[in-house]
């Protein structure tokens, strides 16, 4: 069987869907250390989604309308944290993750739009 470039994509966006789950709903004590950079480590993991959500979509305006929501999967994975022992929501972590989504979208845009003048 073989998996071709858009499978692949679509793949990553799963995955990092399902990372970000995981990771923002174990308890803190689960022996998963990501070290000290917190809130930099939201910013990244929702840029990477955000990014790979337009590779997947494609086109400008699908990407526009999917923004919100990525943003509430950013807010409500905050607020299940909540919800875990160990854990809590965490406002500047609501907003890194929002501010990821922005970036990785602005990122992906100015991406393909380079593609496509080569």
């Amino acid at each position: 069987m073989t998996v071709n470039k858009n499978q692949l994509i679509l793949i990553s966006l799963i995955l990092v869907f399902i990372g970000i789950t995981v990771l923002s709903l174990l308890p803190p004590k689960s022996g998963v250390e990501l070290g000290k950079h917190d809130k930099i480590n939201h910013f990244i993991a929702y840029a990477v989604l955000s990014f790979n959500y337009g590779l997947v979509v494609k086109k400008l305006r699908k990407h526009l309308w999917g923004l919100p929501f990525l943003i509430a999967y950013g807010l409500f994975m905050e607020f299940c944290q909540g919800f875990v022992p160990g854990r809590e929501q965490s406002f500047l972590d609501a907003m890194a993750n929002s501010f990821g989504v922005l970036i990785g979208f602005l990122s992906n845009w100015i991406f393909l739009r380079n593609i496509k003048k080569t």
